[in-house]
């Protein structure tokens, strides 16, 4: 038998058996690895509680950004009205990218993608408005009113995740207080969409509705 092994055709089964068996032992050592990972759930947690740092970070900055959009004032071309220029650039919400939300749980995770899902309807919905209209078609107005409004969400959500994982929640200047401000802007908005109401239903002629009973006097 061990003449065989000696010969050329002996040498070469030999070689195979070595590297057969060294290919078996690798794909028992990687199948381990991952029984290993699947069966110690700290290591998901980490993952998780790791997603929800990056998560709160990314909707803090929003928050800031959005915060500094509904303060910042537009510069009009004295030359021409319609145009105008913010000295800011627009608020960029920056989540991680190809994130696995469910680590986060089900109903959180979807609360964060339906919440990215908002901040884009709202940026496509500006775009869609007529600056050539007078008032620049309630741009500025919806402008407003829809980044505070994200704002205020995202802080909600900023809330509950730190709450769900333990987070301390980001630190702000005493003076920096986002959350009066932005209560502020909407009770504002709230209070001017209804005193246009109220002038619309008071106006001469402004009800396109037939009486369903006739005046008295």
């Amino acid at each position: 038998m061990t003449d065989f092994f000696s010969t050329t055709q002996g040498i070469m089964t030999l070689g195979a058996l070595i590297g057969a068996g060294s290919f078996a032992l690798g794909v028992t050592s990687h199948k381990a690895g991952n029984l290993v990972k699947f069966l110690n759930p700290g290591h998901k947690q980490k993952d998780a509680r790791s997603l929800a740092m990056l998560t709160v970070l990314a909707l803090d900055d929003y928050v800031g950004a959005c915060y500094a959009a509904v303060h910042d004032r537009p510069e009009f071309n004295p030359a021409d009205q319609v145009e105008f220029a913010f000295h800011l650039p627009e608020p960029v919400l920056s989540l991680p990218k190809d994130a696995n939300w469910q680590l986060l749980g089900a109903d959180t995770g979807e609360e964060i993608m339906w919440f990215s899902n908002r901040v884009a309807n709202l940026e496509n919905a500006l775009e869609s408005l007529d600056l050539s209209k007078i008032d620049h078609d309630g741009f500025f107005e919806r402008r407003v009113e829809g980044y505070a409004r994200l704002a205020a969400r995202a802080m909600d959500l900023i809330a509950r995740v730190s709450d769900e994982f333990d987070l301390t929640m980001p630190d702000k200047p005493d003076f920096y207080r986002q959350a009066e401000g932005l209560s502020r802007i909407l009770r504002d908005v709230e209070s001017a969409t209804a005193r246009k109401t109220e002038a619309v239903r008071n106006k001469p002629g402004s009800a396109n509705v037939t009486p369903l009973f006739p005046r008295t006097s």
